[in-house]
């Protein structure tokens, strides 16, 4: 008898408790939330449409103006206008006439209040203007916040495998090139000064 009284007791609090939660939550949370997943989304197509079209200035409206992120090649962004420029130095690499797509595969996003929690691959696809063709998956990991009741980026840290990549080789290569392009270049024009001020010095020394 007692434990059929324990039993009933047990499913009267369970019944109350279900009931409580119900009450306590919004007929349209779930629509509401869905809602949410879907401005979310709305970053992921803009994204991949700025990439594609090289219009990188387009997605300013999607950056929290307290962002940070740490891109695929290990270089840390800290605002929307260094953003810029590591596209522009991708771009440079990439060669004029060159082309980037890519394709974000985002996990679910986690949503807690005015913060989400989001992750996911990248297939990426690079096209450069000598005609050679590199494709490589990124791993990446964002989190999102709101301001001015909109979903912007806050941070970002991107990874790819660093050894194996041929785009990574590829682009190592060409940039040490330009630095020692640069640096080469560097050293004729110092020379050339100091050449041009020893011979100056060496022509008032005789007379």
């Amino acid at each position: 008898m007692l434990k059929r009284q324990w039993v009933c007791l047990a499913l009267l609090c369970s019944i109350w408790c279900a009931t409580a939660v119900a009450a306590q939550t919004p007929p349209s949370s779930a629509g509401t939330e869905e809602a949410e997943h879907e401005a979310l989304r709305r970053l992921k197509t803009g994204y991949e449409e700025a990439v594609r079209n090289n219009r990188i200035d387009a997605l300013s409206p999607y950056f929290h103006s307290d962002f940070h992120g740490v891109m695929v090649t290990g270089r840390a962004v800290n605002s929307f206008a260094e953003m810029q420029q590591y596209w522009r130095d991708i771009r440079g690499l990439i060669g004029e006439g060159g082309t980037y797509t890519t394709t974000v595969n985002p996990e679910r996003s986690l949503i807690l209040g005015d913060v989400a929690l989001a992750r996911g691959t990248t297939d990426d696809l690079v096209k450069t203007s000598d005609g050679q063709e590199y494709r490589f998956t990124a791993l990446w990991t964002a989190t999102l916040q709101k301001e001015g009741g909109n979903w912007k980026i806050r941070t970002i840290q991107g990874t790819m495998d660093p050894i194996g990549n041929p785009f990574v080789r590829e682009f190592g290569k060409r940039l040490v090139v330009r630095v020692s392009s640069a640096v080469g270049a560097a050293t004729l024009i110092l020379g050339a000064l100091i050449g041009a001020v020893w011979q100056r010095r060496r022509s008032q020394s005789t007379f």
